[in-house]
């Protein structure tokens, strides 16, 4: 590869292996095409597994929604409406039938849309429900599984048991598999190994041309033509597929193929305009496909978020394990509540051997391989600067500020395309494991090296264990639906359109039934088949929500209710309704929600509640008399249900064993008010695991707690105060702590201080 290349076998000293087959052998090497069928089937075969591990076989099943909550949930709302829009749009991913009227286009939303343009034709086949995130993770875990090999098959020759164990630290990835919880277009970080296998596989042919080759080709010349042609080919297309997958991984991507286009140009592999058109078309690719997918927004008005500065990297996150018990590390402080998107674990078996190779490289005597700064250089560089743009302009270590570039916030407006822009250290990470893992089989024999990274890789999955068990209980999780009237499953056969105000985009916490209405009225507007206003989207189009958060609400005053539409409304909105020109008596109440309509009254009372009454029955399912938790949902690893071994009052109590709690969100509340929740708690004989009242403000990201009570057999009064936040909603979580027995909960209510 140049002169700086690695020395002879014949060079090492005694005990190296031959790093030169390694890293600049590309003749030794079996060819690509005889390992590339069994990779990817052994690939395919360690995805598979590695999902059921993980995640488990629930939402393997495309018909099984239940799972689907939080990210997810969002996600597969825009592909379910999308996929129900019997026109095709452009961009390709718009539809109306999200955002109603205005329309939004649904990769906006987070979710592949590549995977979902793909398998939109087969849509008549696939049925409803569908869901394909289960698929989706077992690709991207195959994915993941199958470049590792191709790069460690590249660096370390034909070492089958060290290819294996250093493809499997890939695996065990902690911002992979974080991502397995619930964002799944995020979860496709093979897409950076692919774009580190492009680089490295371009630097294994000789592509400076030897000036004795000039007019007499050679194999060296026909190698290096093709192997920049397999670069450019290879760059563009995935590019393109990077683009239409996810932003923030196809822009890291697109940098580390800008970094393979400098080596090869430094190398002179191509001339320099023609690495400006290798350049251009690696851009033009994903800018194609960006357009197409609806990516682009054109107007002047374009995307509204906010959280730059908030969701970055902390220079501390590669040895932060953050909530996740490590077998050495403990979780340290961070300068946000965001950080959570920089989160870089690199675990204890990656720290461990990097500690070894950095203590192999400083021993006197020892020959180190040389590598050519025209690879080693670009690659660097375009990592350097995914890692500054990661930090933000403000640089954080721990919990303390190192530096603030910008403390005016001039720069966030045009940054804030970037606001998560702690994901961008992915590409820098990877590289990282990468030279990690590589490095034994440069310094050491190959047994040596076998052994070191198994051990290693014990470490490793003895220190990630804790994580991957979370995501694991938190996939499986119960979500019920708190929709539980008959008149819900009519409005699809009545109405066009379902209209949620406020809508979720517009304060999610402040819409009906709170922060989860994007969750409930989705899934619902699916299932019927219907439009829909309210949404939850990574991204808005200002002119999108200036429609939903205020023309919308300025129309219920000046105009009727649509007859075609059915609103789901607050109690403010239900009296400014009536008060309009549709006039009163056509909103009814059912399942803690106002529901209105022109054109049927559902079989229910005009007369709604008065605040008081309203309050009392804030809280559903309160006494459990119904024999079900719904539409109480549990967390972490709670097994609660309705038991009749004992009740407060009536038949039934809440019954929890394991650690968690059950919580719902009681909405409606005045801001700036001061309530108590009340609950009876009791335990089976001899138990001693506590119980608690907890209450979490959404809008202000704070919590009030009861003092932990371990209850005897016979009931005792609970009770916990909080001042509603300025949305006027709430989460109340009944937990049960650790320890044995059963906690018994029963007769939960919320009343207003005076």
């Amino acid at each position: 590869m140049g002169t700086q290349a690695t020395p002879s076998p014949a060079e090492s000293p005694p005990n190296q292996a031959a790093p030169s087959e390694a890293v600049n052998g590309a003749s030794r090497l079996p060819p690509p095409a005889r390992s590339l069928w069994s990779d990817l089937a052994i690939a395919l075969v360690a995805g598979l597994v590695y999902t059921l591990i993980v995640i488990g076989p629930a939402p393997l099943n495309p018909r099984n929604v239940d799972w689907v909550t939080v990210d997810p949930a969002y996600h597969y709302v825009g592909w379910e409406l999308w996929r129900q829009d019997p026109h095709v749009h452009w961009p390709l991913t718009y539809t109306d039938r999200l955002g109603y009227p205005e329309g939004e286009s649904i990769a906006l939303v987070d979710l592949n849309p590549l995977l979902a343009v793909l398998l939109r034709p087969f849509s008549p086949l696939l049925g409803e429900p569908f869901q394909y995130f289960g698929l989706e993770v077992v690709l991207c875990c195959a994915l993941q599984f199958f470049f590792a090999l191709r790069i460690f098959r590249l660096l370390i020759g034909t070492n089958a048991v060290g290819i294996t164990l250093c493809s499997i630290f890939f695996l065990l990835a902690p911002p992979l598999n974080y991502r397995l919880m619930q964002h799944y277009s995020l979860s496709n970080q093979w897409l950076l190994l692919a774009a580190l296998y492009i680089f490295f596989r371009v630097q294994n042919f000789p592509i400076q041309a030897n000036p004795a080759w000039v007019g007499h080709p050679s194999r060296a010349d026909i190698a290096s033509t093709n192997a920049i042609r397999r670069f450019v080919i290879s760059g563009a297309v995935l590019s393109g597929l990077a683009v239409g997958i996810n932003p923030y991984i196809a822009f890291q991507v697109l940098l580390l193929m800008m970094a393979g286009v400098a080596s090869v140009l430094w190398q002179r592999g191509v001339k320099l305009l023609q690495a400006i058109g290798i350049a251009g078309l690696f851009c033009a690719c994903g800018l194609a496909v960006a357009y197409s997918l609806g990516l682009v927004i054109t107007g002047g008005r374009g995307y509204t978020t906010g959280g730059y500065r908030v969701f970055s990297l902390n220079l501390l996150s590669p040895i932060d394990p953050r909530g996740w018990a490590s077998i050495f590390l403990h979780r340290l402080n961070s300068a946000t509540s965001g950080q959570y998107e920089g989160y870089a674990y690199l675990g204890v078996g990656i720290l461990v051997l990097g500690m070894i190779i950095l203590g192999a490289t400083v021993l006197p005597g020892r020959k180190l391989p040389s590598l050519d700064y025209r690879s080693v250089i670009p690659l660097l560089l375009s990592c350097l600067v995914l890692t500054l743009l990661a930090l933000s302009t403000r640089v954080t270590i721990g919990s303390r500020t190192l530096m603030d570039l910008d403390p005016s916030g001039e720069l966030s407006p045009y940054l804030a395309s970037l606001r998560a822009s702690g994901r961008l250290f992915w590409g820098p990470y990877y590289l990282i494991l990468v030279v990690v893992l590589a490095a034994p089989f440069l310094l050491f024999r190959k047994a040596w090296a076998n052994a070191l990274v198994a051990g290693a890789l014990l470490l490793q999955l003895a220190d990630t264990q804790s994580l991957r068990h979370w995501v694991r209980v938190t996939v499986n999780e119960e979500h019920p639906s708190p929709l539980k009237s008959p008149i819900w499953s009519t409005l699809g056969a009545m109405h066009e359109n379902l209209i949620v105000l406020p809508a979720w985009q517009c304060g999610g916490n402040a819409a009906p039934l709170g922060s989860e209405s994007y969750r409930i009225f989705g899934f619902l507007a699916a299932k019927q088949e219907m439009r829909t206003n309210s949404y939850q989207s990574a991204r808005y189009t200002e002119v999108a929500r200036d429609w939903h958060c205020r023309d919308a609400i300025t129309a219920l005053s000046e105009q009727p209710l649509a007859p075609n539409s059915v609103y789901v409304v607050t109690p403010e909105l239900a009296a400014r309704i009536a008060a309009g020109p549709t006039g009163p008596g056509k909103c009814h109440e059912v399942d803690r929600v106002i529901v209105c309509s022109v054109k049927t009254d559902f079989g229910l009372s005009p007369v709604l509640m008065t605040p008081q009454e309203r309050l009392e029955n804030a809280i559903a399912n309160p006494g459990f008399e119904d024999g079900v938790v719904a539409p109480w949902s549990p967390v972490w690893e709670v097994n609660a249900g309705a038991s009749a071994v004992r009740a407060y009052s009536g038949a039934h109590s809440l019954a929890e064993n394991g650690l968690g709690s059950v919580y719902q969100d009681i909405t409606s509340l005045e801001p700036g008010a001061t309530y108590t929740i009340e609950a009876w708690v009791s335990a089976s004989p001899n138990a001693t695991a506590p119980a608690q009242i907890t209450v979490y403000d959404p809008t202000g990201n704070v919590a009030s707690s009861s003092p932990f009570l371990t209850p005897g057999e016979d009931w005792q009064k609970l009770s916990q105060s909080f001042t509603a936040g300025a949305e006027g909603s709430a989460r109340l979580h009944l937990l049960r702590g650790p320890g044995s027995g059963t906690i018994y909960w029963d007769d939960i209510r919320i009343y207003r201080e005076k």
